[in-house]
């Protein structure tokens, strides 16, 4: 209401002329449009991401009509991707190695641009020795594409959800945050206790197992393949 009652000021003190007070009133909209800027900063990355992600999806949706128009199936291929990273997840847990994996069904520069990029052909046993704990890229997330990882040691935003509890730690909550405003399933496996836990559409479940999980991504994929 502020704002609002601030720029009919400045239209009334304009169409009256009163050209010093409308120099100033002018000056002050300048530097106030800036601070809204920095004041809403998350809300606006927010909104440019949404509108980046539904043109991505567009241009994947393209592809995936062309895919299915020449015959090509696609649902086997998921079927073997889900269970590269269900044996990975098992690993990790198994040795408590703490892992955070990013699945998306199309381009996410945004996050890759933050991490190393690899280009790698997605195996169980890349994806367990990139989070080992003794290896260069362990921090951070692995960004998975398709049948590709494109990128390790991504730094995600951190979920700013109030009631998480208070057990609920930085891998999950920044897994969490990867999913509260686009379109991705992240992965956790927590150092701790070897626990698996997945994030979707900004919710966390945790503890779970490894055949909810594979039900889970599998969920993902055929969701896309129907779009």
């Amino acid at each position: 209401m502020g704002i609002i009652m601030f720029f009919v000021l400045l239209t009334v003190v304009t169409r009256l002329e009163m050209r010093l007070l409308s120099l100033m009133l002018g000056s002050v909209a300048g530097i106030g449009l800036i601070g809204l800027m920095v004041i809403f900063q998350p809300e606006i990355r927010r909104f440019l991401l949404i509108i980046g992600d539904q043109t991505l999806k567009r241009r994947y949706e393209f592809i995936e009509k062309f895919f299915k128009q020449t015959g090509i199936d696609t649902s086997a291929h998921a079927k073997e991707l889900t269970e590269e990273i269900i044996v990975a997840a098992r690993g990790l847990s198994r040795t408590k190695t703490g892992g955070l994996m990013i699945l998306t069904k199309q381009g996410v520069p945004e996050l890759v641009k933050t991490g190393k990029v690899l280009d790698a052909k997605v195996s169980s046993i890349l994806l367990e020795n990139l989070f080992f704990k003794n290896a260069p890229l362990h921090d951070g997330a692995v960004v998975i594409q398709d049948d590709k990882v494109v990128a390790a040691s991504c730094i995600l935003p951190v979920s700013e959800n109030r009631n998480l509890a208070a057990d609920v730690g930085l891998r999950h909550r920044a897994g969490l945050g990867a999913t509260e405003d686009s379109d991705l399933l992240a992965v956790m496996i927590s150092e701790e206790n070897g626990a698996i836990s997945y994030a979707s559409s900004g919710k966390l479940y945790k503890d779970v197992s490894p055949e909810e999980l594979r039900i889970k991504i599998n969920k993902y994929y055929a969701e896309f393949d129907q779009a």
